[in-house]
């Protein structure tokens, strides 16, 4: 470092508290100072001097802060989910968790003004896609399964059917390093991805039909269709439940029951419950007292709360760790735990606190509310999910404070986007003149 003289008669090297400390070998002290810098603060200071730089740029510095910063969010680890599927040999990279810290602030930037770069990709008649950190598994005209590389595009059709072999798909999960299917004849299976090959397949006659649903966490499997009454409005849902062990073997059918004068609009779940929205079968009602949010026990699927009032059976929807965002104009943000609501989108600004173009589709994480309307545009909330209710539009279009990116006009019921802090992920209808209408599996990278 360059030596001169300071209005207080001292060489920058005797101001320098990390090059005196160094001199007296107290490394430990050094590095402790480092680790309390964030991201942009520590690469700034490798730019100080030589010995700053060849105190930063060490490994161990980084991976403190890369640790640090995980806790937090799960960002870091889709990054690296990411350069491993993108054949990248993070075992014996140097910088790795440099690399994986300095992305991560890019991609918070992008968030925020909403930079992104889009891909996509022809996949057929897609009626149903689900996505984790690597992959996006689409299923094609309810008769084909394919999964995707997320960062690749590489593509692998999975040798799924039923049992009769012609059957239709019905519904897709992805859980883990399986994929769960089901079909109209009442046959499931699930594919394990890793090793390539059916984990189980079974039929069961008595949940059969085409609006077949499954959803499996906790250990159990609960498979959903509706039973037509004779009478109208007097439709029924049956459900099974079952365990799943692992290495992934089905365990006999447990439990078998039936849900009066409802059907089965969603099953999702979260660390405490299996919430289960039913609207009544009559689809000519629509007032908010004909849906009912059941929270369900986890351990044996039993009712444990049930919730009305909350929302029209038109309105769309989306539940996460115990809230649920709904509406079609005037969007609402529900605490389940107490039945109340604590938001409402957008905010009171305006006399009517409607959109002027109908929402489509809301979706959100522990970060992020997203919604998107029929012309296409997504607009973007920071959401915190803790229970201390922490609700900004700091992230935001200018003009309304909420990030708007745009896309192509939609119609309400087409299939939903899903996204996470790495991408937003649609699928969007193109008409082709010569090949017909086909979907496109569409990826907005914010990195």
């Amino acid at each position: 470092m360059d030596k001169f003289i300071t209005n207080d008669s001292r060489t920058v090297d005797q101001l320098d508290i990390i090059q005196q400390l160094h001199e007296k070998c107290m490394e430990s002290v050094v590095e402790y100072i480092f680790s309390l810098l964030d991201i942009s603060c520590l690469r700034t200071a490798e730019t100080v001097c030589k010995l700053w730089y060849s105190i930063v740029k060490k490994r161990k510095l980084w991976k403190k802060l890369y640790q640090n910063h995980n806790f937090r969010s799960s960002t870091l680890n889709l990054l690296l989910d990411r350069r491993t599927c993108e054949g990248f040999n993070t075992a014996e990279d140097e910088f790795l968790h440099k690399r994986l810290l300095n992305a991560y602030e890019k991609v918070q930037q992008n968030w925020v003004i909403g930079t992104h770069v889009k891909k996509s990709v022809n996949v057929g008649h897609c009626s149903r896609f689900v996505m984790d950190s690597k992959r996006v598994i689409t299923m094609d005209s309810t008769l084909c399964v394919t999964m995707w590389n997320r960062w690749t595009l590489e593509e692998e059709r999975l040798p799924l059917e039923s049992e009769d072999g012609i059957s239709e798909l019905t519904h897709l999960q992805l859980a883990e390093d399986l994929v769960f299917c089901s079909y109209r004849d009442g046959t499931i299976v699930a594919w394990d991805i890793m090793e390539k090959a059916v984990s189980f397949r079974f039929k069961d006659e008595n949940i059969s039909g085409c609006d077949l649903k499954i959803h499996t966490a906790h250990g159990l499997l609960v498979s959903f269709v509706t039973v037509t009454g004779s009478v109208r409005g007097c439709d029924q849902t049956r459900f099974s439940v079952r365990s799943v062990q692992k290495p992934f073997s089905i365990v006999a059918e447990e439990l078998t029951k039936r849900i009066p004068c409802a059907r089965v609009k969603d099953v999702t779940s979260d660390n405490n419950y299996f919430v289960v929205f039913l609207f009544c079968s009559n689809n000519y009602v629509v007032s908010a007292e004909d849906v009912k949010i059941q929270l369900r026990s986890i351990d044996t699927f039993e009712i444990l709360r049930e919730i009305c009032g909350i929302m029209p059976s038109d309105h769309v929807f989306k539940y996460f760790d115990g809230w649920l965002v709904a509406g079609i104009r005037t969007i609402r943000i529900w605490d389940i735990e107490k039945s109340n609501c604590q938001h409402v989108i957008p905010h009171s600004n305006s006399s009517t606190e409607e959109y002027e173009t109908l929402v489509v589709d809301v979706q959100l994480d522990g970060e992020r509310l997203i919604i998107r309307d029929n012309s296409g545009t997504f607009k973007v909330w920071l959401f915190c999910c803790n229970k201390e209710v922490n609700f900004s539009n700091r992230i935001g279009r200018l003009s309304n404070n909420s990030l708007s990116i745009s896309s192509e006009p939609i119609a309400r019921r087409c299939e939903k986007f899903k996204f996470d802090e790495l991408q937003i992920i649609t699928v969007e209808r193109v008409q082709d003149d010569i090949r017909g209408p086909f979907d496109l599996l569409v990826m907005r990278n914010f990195f």
